[in-house]
């Protein structure tokens, strides 16, 4: 193999182990507010071995994992990896009985409230193309920065955008939720061809474009899409300004312009909040700026507060396919072995496992979680 070949897998590699890395970071303060960090934790620095229960809040004890468990992050990006390495390859259907069985057999864990209301539509015989939750959430974009690196030779570019949105909307159908999370795709695949940073900034519109045109060929296919109109191309061409600017001014400017489009219920545009304007773009921006570090910029954001485990994820995929994964410390993961597998199949596009194998170690894993809040 040439080194050119080398690098791509590695940097396809770096997309998956990044994104998990940025998840395992981020679950110990999820939720999180930043002075909380602060007065647990002091300057957050690494995942900790252990937790310091005694200065813990009980209310925060009771979420806790077990340090280097993955969330529904991971588990999400790496079930989209097995249906799309699956001899039927990208499948809507097969998506929909991975998500269903996965719910019936209490496979998922920390899912947000829209993942289980669009689960559960399907669950009772709803179409997926109809399923989906009326929201503009990250729960899309967190898990699709893998199929960029598995998908990311221009000829697979419908591919991309067809297992990226149908995936999405299945249940965030949002079209804002759908277009970030094929952004997202397109910079990883992107970055994983050996695009520099200034031309992967530059393209973040276009992904966009092409990405709103898709979404109305769904629409006309009989996908559920709200909010089609709402546009993202042009705030993307306004946000690529700010990726170097310093950081506190780049999150006031992210706070602001999502500001005018929050649903009711958002007490704060913060720049960790779960609405793809906001955390989303944030984690995709700090990923893109010029002197960023993986690790540094994956504590920034964590030192934030709020989502810090979906925002790192965002980060985290972006950040593997531009630097690739010898800045990420994959001992720290407790499913090394298993996640390295499928960053292997990025580029072997083996599938590592069967669905019902997938679900029965999720599951496994979820019971774990489980044991471990409850001592």
């Amino acid at each position: 193999m040439d080194a050119g070949a080398e690098q791509m897998n590695d940097r396809k590699k770096g997309a998956l182990l990044g994104l998990a890395w940025g998840d395992v970071l981020g679950c110990p303060v999820e939720t999180w507010r930043k002075h909380e960090i602060r007065s647990v934790y002091g300057l957050f620095t690494d995942l900790p071995d252990t937790y310091p229960l005694s200065v813990i809040p009980e209310r925060k004890k009771r979420k806790l994992r077990p340090p280097g468990l993955h969330s529904d992050d991971t588990q999400q990006a790496l079930a989209l990896l097995q249906v799309c390495l699956s001899h039927r390859g990208w499948n809507r259907l097969a998506w929909k009985e991975m998500l269903v069985q996965g719910w019936k057999r209490e496979a998922w864990r920390g899912v947000g409230r829209n993942f289980v209301r669009a689960v559960q539509q399907m669950a009772k015989g709803r179409k997926v193309k109809v399923a989906g939750s009326p929201s503009a959430g990250m729960g899309a974009a967190m898990r699709v920065g893998p199929l960029g690196a598995l998908f990311c030779k221009p000829e697979e570019q419908e591919r991309l955008l067809r297992s990226v949105l149908e995936s999405s909307l299945a249940t965030h159908a949002d079209g804002r939720a759908a277009i970030f999370a094929a952004v997202v795709a397109g910079a990883v695949a992107g970055f994983v061809r050996g695009e520099s940073r200034e031309e992967s900034l530059k393209s973040l519109p276009r992904y966009a474009e092409e990405a709103e045109a898709f979404v109305t060929l769904l629409k006309q296919e009989g996908w559920k899409v709200e909010n089609s109109t709402m546009l993202l191309s042009g705030p993307l061409r306004e946000a690529i300004q700010w990726a170097d600017e310093p950081v506190e001014t780049m999150r006031e400017n992210i706070s602001n312009r999502a500001r005018p489009q929050l649903q009711k219920g958002f007490t704060r545009a913060h720049p960790n909040q779960g609405f793809v304007l906001l955390g989303g773009l944030h984690g995709l921006l700090m990923a893109h700026r010029r002197e960023a570090d993986p690790r540094e910029t994956l504590l920034s954001i964590i030192r934030e507060g709020f989502d810090t485990d979906t925002v790192a994820a965002i980060a985290g995929t972006v950040l593997g396919a531009r630097f690739g994964v010898d800045w990420v410390p994959d001992h720290r993961l407790v499913d090394k072995e298993r996640i390295g597998g499928y960053a292997e199949s990025l580029f072997t596009r083996e599938v590592p496992e069967t669905m019902d194998t997938f679900i029965r170690r999720e599951r496994q894993l979820t019971r774990e979680a489980l044991e471990f809040q409850a001592i």
